[in-house]
C-alpha cells in the first residue's frame, strides 16, 4: 500500500484585532511572538535568530506533547492577551482555539499548516485507536515531513514581515537558512528509502504516518493509545496475530504510552522496536528541530540494516 500526500484544502481563518495594527509595530515597540507548543516554538526560533525587539514565548510547557486534549489556563489566556501574533500548528492540533478566540477577540491568529501537504488518519488498512469506522480526518503532525515545515516556517516570515518589516529581510534569510536544513534532510530520506526494501511497519504514534511516506514505508497497523491508557490481553493478542499476517518489519513508537505496547509487541513478535522523537518536548534549543530530524532518520537507517541483514 503505498501513500500519496494529499492537497487538502482548508477553510482556516486570520484574526485581526482592532487596537493592534497587522502590518507594523512602532518604532522601537517590542513585538510579542507567542508559539501554541513546542515544535511550533522551535521553528519560530528559526525564523526570529538575531531580530531585534522580539520577545518569544512558548505557550504549553515543553514537555507536554501534543495539545489533543489540552486546557488553556489563566495564565495561557493573560499570554495571548498581551501577544501581537499567535503562531499555531492548526488542522485540528489546537481544540482550544475557540475558546482563545471567544476570550480574547483581538487576537491575531497563524495557523501555520493552512498550506501543509497532508495526510488522512487512519490511512492505514487497520487502526486500534478509533474504535468505531469513521470519516478519517486530516492528521495534524505535518511538521514531521521537511516539506511541511518549510511551509509553515514562512508562514511565520510572511506575518513577521507585515508586524515587523525593518527586519523583514532577516525573517527572509532565516527562513532560507532553515528551508536548506529541511532540504537536506528530505535528500538523505530520499536516499535511504531508496537503499532500503518496502518495509512494512506497525506505529504507536499518529504523527510517524509523515516520517513513513517520506522514508517509502508502509503503515500496515497503527495502534495510538491514549495517555496513560493500558493495553489489554485481547488488544494484544489481535495486534500480535495481525503484526505477524502482515509481516511487519519494524515498530515505530515515540517515549509516550505507545512505547509500552511497542515493546510487548516486540517481545510477541521478535520485530525491532525503533524509538522516534515526534518532535514535541524537549529542553528549548531551535537545533533540537534538524538535530531531532536527523536523528530519525539515522535511526531507522540503522534498523534497515537489521531487516535487510
Amino acid at each position: 500500500m503505498k501513500k500519496f500526500m494529499i492537497m487538502v484544502t482548508v477553510l482556516l481563518f486570520t484574526l485581526t484585532g482592532c487596537g493592534k495594527s497587522r502590518t507594523d509595530t512602532a518604532q522601537g515597540e517590542e513585538l510579542t511572538v507567542v508559539t501554541s507548543f513546542y515544535p511550533i516554538y522551535l521553528m519560530a526560533q528559526y525564523v526570529t535568530e538575531g531580530a531585534e525587539g522580539i520577545v518569544l514565548e512558548n505557550m504549553a510547557q515543553p514537555q507536554t506533547g501534543c495539545l489533543h486534549d489540552y486546557e488553556l489556563t489563566t495564565e495561557d489566556m493573560k499570554l495571548l492577551e498581551r501577544s501581537d501574533v499567535f503562531f499555531m500548528n492548526g488542522l485540528g492540533m489546537e481544540s482550544f482555539l475557540d475558546q482563545a478566540r471567544e476570550q480574547n477577540p483581538q487576537l491575531y491568529i497563524v495557523e501555520t499548516g493552512e498550506h501543509a501537504s497532508v495526510l488522512l488518519e487512519g490511512e492505514c488498512e487497520h487502526d486500534h485507536a478509533h474504535g468505531e469506522e469513521e470519516e478519517d480526518p486530516v492528521n495534524a503532525h505535518v511538521w514531521l515531513h521537511p516539506e511541511n515545515a518549510i511551509l509553515q516556517a514562512e508562514a511565520m516570515r510572511d506575518a513577521l514581515s507585515q508586524l515587523d518589516p525593518k527586519n523583514a529581510q532577516l525573517y527572509e534569510d532565516n527562513t532560507k537558512a532553515f528551508a536548506a536544513e529541511m532540504e537536506k534532510i528530505r535528500k538523505e530520506a530520499e536516499a535511504l528509502a531508496a537503499e532500503a526494501p518496502e518495509v512494512k511497519t506497525a506505529a504507536f504514534h499518529e504523527g510517524f504516518i509523515y516520517l513513513e511516506d517520506l522514508l517509502g514505508m508502509e503503515e500496515v497497523i497503527g495502534i495510538f493509545p491514549e495517555e496513560n491508557q493500558t493495553p489489554s490481553a485481547k488488544e494484544m493478542a489481535e495486534a500480535v496475530e495481525e503484526a505477524k499476517e502482515k509481516g511487519v518489519d519494524l515498530i515505530l513508537t515515540a517515549e509516550d504510552a505507545g512505547e509500552q505496547y511497542a515493546r510487548l509487541l516486540s517481545e510477541e513478535t521478535g520485530t525491532a522496536v525503533v524509538v522516534l522523537n515526534p518532535l514535541t518536548s524537549g529542553n528549548g534549543d531551535k537545533t533540537e528541530f534538524v538535530d531531532g530530524m536527523r536523528a530519525n532518520l539515522e535511526a531507522v537507517a540503522q534498523a534497515y540494516r537489521g531487516v535487510t541483514e
